[in-house]
């Protein structure tokens, strides 16, 4: 029973190496291999790791390779010639930033790296892209983080957001608060940030309100500018206003989930909360019923009430409490 197993999984391997060599491109083309300068003979190398099965899982193994001659993605025998550089990490689960530091190497001389992935039935990857590294140093810094967001968690935690970068050699996140709208602003974390999202909850008792910022590093140790701030407003709880916050992500595209924020005041109550176009139609009503003081958060699908993904443009959320109307402005883009 364990060879027929093997032998069927074997005859199932070319159709599944095919999604393998598919995720492998794909990842490659929107975080592929980097280099940069680590050290006097050393240069850090950057990649993101695809899975064993499409984009799915983790991958057996690694081949990094470096030659003082160009190394050409359709050309084997140039890949072969090439080094094969020791001490690459095991592959990580799909979608992981990696990295390894490739030492020993001659300043002035130009090298060119690329790497292959291997999955547990032997199946190679293709070559990936190519990598020319002349020792010119990157001094350029990333973008600043956009689409910053802050949602209350409790009265001493803050849930901050923000819309990933796409440079390929970025490296992470730092997040700064203030508790004043013109700061100072203080980092928070001490390791780089390397998801999209950080939970503050480091607030003292009591705070008023506090504003975020966040920058983008590369391998090179360049920071972006700060983002826009985003700020929350904890006396907002202790009054009789209700506060609609801003939904993230914002702009958002077909098939992604917005979230929005909505402050309950101390004294509760019943809500409803109503998209509309920007014609003034509506587009989804949701009755939130009887809710007590704290911060929510109602999600939206991008669907009408018939179930059907809205067109791009702009849409209006209103939070509707008694007499009162609120409203927040979501971007749909395709």
């Amino acid at each position: 029973m364990r060879r027929d197993v093997r032998e069927t999984r074997s005859r199932r391997r070319p159709h599944g190496w095919g999604s393998l060599l598919l995720a492998v491109t794909l990842l490659l083309v929107l975080a592929p291999l980097a280099a940069h300068a680590q050290g006097a003979d050393t240069v850090t190398v950057s990649w993101t790791a695809p899975g064993d099965d499409g984009n799915v899982g983790t991958a057996t193994a690694y081949e990094l390779r470096l030659s003082t001659s160009a190394i050409l993605t359709n050309d084997a025998a140039s890949w072969n010639a090439a080094t094969v550089v020791q001490g690459v990490p095991a592959p990580l689960v799909a979608g992981t930033r990696q990295r390894t530091v490739v030492r020993g190497l001659t300043r002035g001389t130009t090298y060119w790296l690329a790497i292959k992935t291997v999955d547990d039935a032997g199946n190679w990857s293709p070559i990936s892209n190519i990598v020319r590294w002349d020792w010119v140093y990157d001094t350029a810094p990333p973008g600043a983080p956009s689409g910053v967001s802050a949602s209350k968690q409790s009265d001493t935690s803050v849930h901050v957001t923000w819309a990933a970068n796409s440079e390929p050699d970025l490296n992470g996140y730092d997040v700064y608060r203030a508790t004043a709208a013109g700061g100072p602003y203080v980092k928070l974390n001490g390791a780089l940030v390397s998801a999209t999202d950080y939970l503050d909850n480091t607030i003292a008792s009591g705070t008023a309100q506090v504003w975020y910022q966040v920058t983008a590093l590369d391998n090179s140790g360049n920071e972006s500018a700060r983002s826009a701030s985003a700020t929350v407003n904890f006396a907002a709880l202790a009054g009789a206003a209700w506060v609609l916050q801003t939904g993230y992500p914002n702009p958002s595209s077909a098939g992604t989930t917005v979230r929005i924020p909505i402050v309950v005041p101390g004294t509760g109550g019943s809500a409803t909360l109503e998209i509309v176009n920007d014609a003034g139609q509506r587009i989804t009503r949701r009755d939130l019923g009887t809710l007590v003081s704290g911060t929510i958060e109602v999600t939206w699908d991008g669907r009408n009430d018939s179930g059907r993904q809205v067109a791009p443009g702009v849409y209006t959320a209103w939070l509707i409490t008694g007499s009162t109307r609120t409203s927040v402005r979501l971007v749909r883009v395709p």
